[in-house]
């Protein structure tokens, strides 16, 4: 996560945030403060829904929206209508306390659509805001073109006002390093062009202390794609070898004897005697190896031998060999469930069906995306709404692929972590 949008309406939420997506940001737009972001989101866009509450409500929204985002290392947008109706000074200030930024950087042009500042003023294809129909809006109405004043109705907090010639001076960074010192304060700034708000947003990110941006559309498209893309490792994959098939043993003696993956080995009848230890220590072995950034592969047999086992087993259990099949998936899937809440991985590669449907029932997964083919007969995907999101999602029937399989899916995953 790189950067966080505070919006008070939907379509702003939204025409804010495709500013972002443009410039290539993974950008998603949540419709209340409790949701959360899939893994691999660039930008989280909060709609807080707070245009036409009171003020006390409308603070409390912001306050919710940026709950438990303070510490992180966060570029933190507030977006604001661009006539400033709503409750403007009250989100604002909000969302200064509630992220612990000293300085709010105010731009709501957008030279584009018409909406410019100057002298201080909001102009609506140059004419002054209160002029025109904005002032007279049915939920929100305004009654000053000056963004000063509409602020200082609002809020207790300093307003200062930076003019174009200051923007335009190349020392604007400097002059908001010396407005942090009288933090905390609003700084609204003039911008007619496009380059003005591009200079805005440069010095504000030179800054070492990122102030709030506060703007529409118009800042937003000004800002860097630096500003809101996140570096995306190549995360390692996590591949569950379920399967006692040949095809499989050898894909994974392959993968294992070109040093393409680490291995963790189960003893699969400690884990359907004993789950809770055997489970703790295998996912000890697996995310220590993740976290290190090794592809990891979880093997269930290495040799025509295992087949053999599974019949002794189910004599010993007093299951038939679908039952025990269905607890060893079951546990499987539960193994694969806790590496994953212990430690990040890029993607899963699963093998053999009934440990595939285990593995997405543990997950919480409602369906299967498929997107691309890896190989013949191998789909690439996502479990939907799963605990993983949309995470590549590699699956392969036991007996299916080449030697090579398992070694060109990870390379497969691979070169999508490369495109981003």
């Amino acid at each position: 996560m790189k950067t966080i949008v505070i919006a008070d309406d939907f379509t702003g939420a939204n025409d804010t945030g495709v500013q972002l997506a443009k410039k290539g940001a993974r950008t998603e737009v949540m419709l209340f403060a409790g949701q959360q972001p899939s893994r691999r989101a660039d930008v989280l866009v909060i709609n807080t829904e707070s245009r036409a509450l009171s003020p006390s409500d409308a603070a409390k929204a912001v306050t919710q929206a940026l709950a438990g985002w303070k510490q992180q290392d966060l570029l933190i947008y507030k977006k604001i209508d661009s006539t400033f109706r709503g409750n403007v000074g009250v989100e604002i200030e909000a969302a200064l306390h509630a992220s612990g930024k000293g300085l709010a950087l105010i731009a709501a042009a957008i030279p584009g659509a018409g909406r410019t500042t100057l002298n201080g003023e909001c102009l609506v294809h140059q004419v002054p805001l209160a002029q025109t129909e904005f002032a007279s809006d049915p939920r929100t109405p305004i009654n000053s073109s000056r963004i000063k004043t509409i602020l200082q109705q609002q809020s207790g907090l300093p307003v200062t006002e930076v003019a174009l010639p200051a923007v335009r001076s190349g020392e604007l960074a400097a002059l908001l390093r010396q407005y942090q010192h009288q933090a905390p304060a609003m700084i609204v700034v003039d911008a007619l062009t496009e380059q003005d708000l591009s200079v805005i947003a440069e010095a504000a990110l030179s800054l070492a202390e990122t102030p709030l941006l506060v703007g529409a559309a118009g800042l937003a498209a000004a800002l860097p794609a630096s500003a809101c893309i996140t570096t995306h490792l190549a995360l390692p994959v996590l591949v569950l070898a379920g399967s006692m098939s040949e095809a499989t043993r050898r894909q994974v003696a392959l993968a294992i004897s070109q040093q393409r993956a680490q291995v963790v080995e189960i003893d699969v009848a400690q884990l359907l005697k004993d789950e809770s230890p055997v489970v703790s220590e295998l996912v000890q072995q697996a995310t220590s190896l993740l976290a290190a950034g090794q592809h990891t592969i979880l093997r269930t047999s290495r040799s025509e031998a295992d087949r053999h086992q599974i019949d002794r087993l189910c004599q010993h259990m007093q299951l038939s060999r679908a039952a025990l099949g269905e607890r060893l998936s079951q546990r499987l899937g539960k193994l694969t469930l806790a590496i994953i809440e212990s430690t990040r991985i890029g993607g899963l590669f699963l093998t053999g069906g009934d440990i595939a449907i285990a593995v997405a029932k543990a997950l919480g997964a409602e369906g299967y995306r498929i997107q691309q083919e890896v190989a013949p007969c191998i789909p690439c995907g996502a479990l939907i709404n799963s605990e993983i999101d949309d995470l590549p999602v590699i699956t392969k029937a036991g007996g299916f692929g080449t030697e090579s399989a398992l070694c060109d899916a990870l390379s497969f995953i691979e070169e999508m972590y490369s495109d981003h």
